[in-house]
């Protein structure tokens, strides 16, 4: 189904492509994937416009690697950096936001594909109020 380049300039593992690539065909709004430049999903979903992903492996993504990212992968609109463990800093997540680009984690990551606005998905506290993965820097 995929195109396996075997490299990356982002130490994605393969191990972590190989495991997001599994879960993300399983999605249900989730149609069709492709996979280039090892760590580029194309996403074809069933409800709403289609996503370009980026599959990351980041322990926490700031602001350098956002600017990274839209330096290097232009049409990327929806960053994944990985496992429950895995966050973002707030200024990350607030560029993200400027840039109609979603940033999540997997604990984020099935809520935002069901979403037409994904980059505006986020999960809710007891009390309402929005409630992100965030690490401070």
């Amino acid at each position: 189904m995929s195109n396996n380049n075997g490299q990356n300039n982002w130490g994605v593992p393969w191990c972590r492509i190989e495991w997001f690539e599994k879960k993300i065909n399983t999605h249900p709004n989730v149609i069709s994937v492709s996979r280039h430049d090892d760590i580029v999903f194309d996403i074809k979903r069933s409800k709403d416009q289609d996503v370009t992903l980026l599959c990351l492996d980041e322990y926490t993504l700031g602001v350098a690697a956002v600017y990274r990212i839209l330096s290097e992968f232009p049409n990327v609109n929806f960053i994944y950096i990985g496992g429950q463990w895995n966050r973002y800093t707030p200024e990350a997540k607030e560029m993200c936001l400027e840039h109609r680009m979603g940033l999540y984690n997997i604990s984020e990551l099935t809520g935002a594909l069901w979403r037409n606005e994904f980059w505006g998905y986020h999960k809710i506290d007891d009390d309402g109020n929005p409630k992100y993965q965030f690490r401070r820097s």
